[in-house]
């Protein structure tokens, strides 16, 4: 029974570490967004992707795995130069600001592109979405160890006292909050992020992408400040980051709804 246990933690850490968060929080924000879409971006939704929506939430990882990705996998960073803006010399291809921006210019003309086109664009924005606001998706010049998945203590005794720490990816240390709810669907996700957080919808999703790119990079820098790959992570500080990630979380949802409204005006 210990050998079936280890192999299922091996495998949903492996499942993990490919996305995002993991799938059903990840369907959780897409969820969260359809619950604030407009009439006519939901019938946008509803046209081009149907009711199977949530099997895009890993859309661009599954054309990667079956070597069909026309985009290189720094399309799921935002690359920031050092004053927190767009770093110069990205395309649509390897950064997910510009991939967001050039699916937002076809769902806006889509009129002038095929139906596969505007899935595509539609799945993109998904997509990218939820990657820009995992935290260790935030590349910025000038900050080495942003540049790269490093690796770094985190206590998991009480209040960080114990002996030894255990080595956590920066990556692996933002997905597995999403493992500590094993039992939420995306529904519920998405139900427990409106109950929590809805009052704030109106704060966590104003502002332009630029804006909101912005307030993602600023909220990285921060962090970058202080944790690298020489950094032990307390206990404590580990479970008051949960609190931020939700939020992420929310926001993304929030913004989603955005984009998506704003595309159909």
């Amino acid at each position: 029974m210990k050998k079936i246990y280890l192999s299922l933690v091996l495998i949903l850490g492996l499942c993990v570490s490919a996305n995002a968060w993991n799938k059903d929080a990840n369907e959780g924000i897409v969820v969260l967004a359809t619950k604030h879409l407009s009439t006519e971006a939901a019938s946008l939704v509803q046209q081009h992707l149907g009711d199977s929506y949530l099997d895009d939430v890993d859309y661009l990882y599954a054309l990667e795995k079956k070597k069909k990705a026309t985009h290189s996998k720094e399309i799921h960073y935002l690359h920031l130069n050092s004053a927190l803006q767009p770093a110069a010399g990205t395309t649509a291809a390897n950064d997910a600001l510009k991939g967001i921006e050039q699916a937002v210019e076809v769902l806006r003309n889509r009129a002038q592109h095929s139906t596969s086109e505007v899935q595509t664009a539609l799945r993109t924005i998904i997509n990218l979405m939820c990657d820009i606001h995992d935290i260790s998706r935030t590349r910025i010049e000038g900050v080495p160890h942003s540049q790269q998945d490093f690796r770094f203590a985190c206590y998991k005794g009480d209040m960080g006292k114990r002996k030894s720490a255990s080595p956590l990816k920066w990556s692996s240390f933002w997905h597995y909050y999403s493992g500590w709810h094993p039992g939420f669907s995306g529904a519920l996700w998405a139900e427990d992020m409106e109950l929590c957080l809805g009052a704030r919808r109106a704060e966590l999703s104003k502002g332009t992408l630029n804006d909101w790119v912005a307030q993602i990079g600023t909220t990285a820098a921060k962090l970058y400040e202080h944790i690298n790959a020489e950094y032990e992570m307390t206990r404590r500080e580990r479970n008051e980051l949960e609190e931020l990630n939700y939020e992420m979380m929310a926001r993304a949802g929030y913004r989603l709804a955005e984009i998506l409204n704003g595309v159909v005006k």
